[in-house]
């Protein structure tokens, strides 16, 4: 690497990326966080806090915020990239100029592209070219948690083993356990595909449905992401671990979860528009929802659930509407078919 003092780079200040930010800085690794807004880069630098996305948590003062982003690209080794999946292409485009065959690019971004249904890996591979030093880390991560150091595990998903080996000395710590995996399609949908779950189960609980419905949800939602994550080349076992069930757990039930509060609130009869994150914040399953029911139309896989979802954001049907349609579905056969559990 260019220095004994590792460099890197995170790219987007939201709430998971400055808490990785953090995360990194206080195992004592030179961190420039790029942020989109001038007002999150200053009160990072001057007040040691990103007071928009992750507010009351103090930074390292060795977090040096910039809105430059090829400055950051620069001056980096390791790249982080989290910003929201619609913007990822444009910041691909923009880093491209200074990105090199030295960089180490790690995805936090948890999307695919609307229209072209790509995966966020498959974005920057077609805008940087074909990048042999790229991971993906996804899991059950709620950024707050993260950044006050409470227990929590991830997967990092790397088919180049020596980059996948200098990931996991970096980031892994005993507040923040790091799995290793080679199945990047898997983990990537994992956590999209999750996400729409999510809406779903926060759905449920908006029209008190019980708890009973809400396992049930969760568990066929395991169903519908295994049987698309499958059909596109991911590995059964990633869809059972902690970027498949793992994430869904927690974003379907936590009160931390963006999705899972948009959908609380479908559930008791507001409209989308009232229901979205304040701040800038991002749920990123209302745009998943697009992109998964298109993928599942091509692959011609089933996944009700996430039509379901899909109709209330964008097709205008009532959440009682959806539930009556799901309810009114024949009855069904084995919970799995025989190849299925060979396969788990």
């Amino acid at each position: 690497m260019k220095s004994d003092r590792f460099q890197i780079g995170v790219i987007g200040a939201g709430a998971w990326g400055t808490a990785l930010a953090r995360h990194l800085a206080n195992k004592n690794f030179s961190v420039r966080i790029w942020c989109n807004e001038i007002e999150t880069a200053e009160d990072i630098t001057r007040n040691h806090v990103n007071t928009d996305f992750l507010p009351d948590i103090r930074l390292p003062e060795t977090i040096n915020a910039t809105t430059d982003l090829p400055e950051v690209v620069r001056n980096t080794q390791i790249l982080v990239a989290a910003p929201p999946s619609h913007f990822t292409r444009e910041i691909a485009k923009i880093i491209k100029p200074e990105f090199t065959s030295e960089h180490i690019l790690v995805i936090l971004t948890k999307g695919i592209e609307q229209h072209s249904l790509a995966l966020m890996s498959e974005i920057y591979h077609e805008e940087l070219g074909n990048i042999s030093k790229l991971a993906v880390m996804s899991g059950p991560t709620f950024a707050q948690e993260v950044a006050l150091d409470l227990p929590s595990a991830a997967v990092l998903a790397c088919e180049d083993e020596i980059t996948g080996n200098i990931l996991q000395k970096y980031i892994h710590s005993e507040r923040f356990r790091l799995y290793r995996s080679t199945d990047l399609i898997g983990v990537q949908l994992g956590g999209a595909i999750k996400n729409v779950i999510a809406i779903a189960s926060g759905i449920a609980d908006g029209m008190q449905l019980g708890l009973n419905a809400r396992a049930a949800l969760i568990c066929r939602g395991v169903a519908e992401m295994t049987r698309l994550g499958s059909a596109m080349g991911g590995a059964h076992e990633t869809f059972v671990g902690l970027s498949g069930i793992g994430d869904l757990i927690l974003t379907a039930t936590g009160q931390l979860s963006r999705n899972h509060t948009l959908g609380e609130k479908l559930g008791k009869g507001l409209p989308l528009d009232k229901c979205m994150p304040p701040g800038g914040a991002v749920a990123e399953g209302v745009r998943n929802a697009v992109s998964i029911k298109e993928l599942a139309q091509r692959h011609q896989i089933e996944m009700p659930l996430c039509t379901a979802v899909y109709q209330v954001l964008h097709e205008g049907i009532t959440c009682t509407q959806a539930l009556q349609q799901l309810l009114e579905r024949d009855r069904p056969n084995e919970e799995l078919s025989i190849a299925d559990i060979s396969k788990l």
